[in-house]
């Protein structure tokens, strides 16, 4: 059985910048179709995954949000604050491919 329902796996660049968070190389996502977003710390439109919040564990969402308090200079609860309102952006460039167990969502 999968550990997510559906997940995006790490590429190389990815695993340098997530793999401590997601040690296996999965992360997971909400929808297997990726999204443009202008990203504030890019300056420009990417593609994004979203990444399913509530599937990750206390370990995993501690993680991300210290290493982005410590990127943006921002305390964990504003940085927790930003991901419940508009969600985790997952940068497409770090990833290598993307699977699901939802029957149906490839059609």
């Amino acid at each position: 059985m999968r550990k997510y329902r559906t997940w995006a796996y790490l590429n190389a660049e990815g695993k340098q910048a997530w793999g401590d968070v997601f040690s296996e190389g999965e992360v997971p996502i909400q929808d297997i179709n990726s999204h443009p977003a202008v990203l504030e710390s890019i300056q420009r439109t990417e593609r994004v995954f979203l990444v399913d919040w509530k599937a990750l564990t206390a370990k995993q969402q501690d993680g991300i949000l210290e290493k982005l308090s410590q990127k943006t200079g921002e305390g964990k609860e504003v940085i927790l604050k930003e991901v419940l309102r508009v969600g985790l952006p997952l940068r497409e460039v770090y990833t290598e491919g993307v699977g699901t167990s939802r029957m149906g969502a490839l059609t």
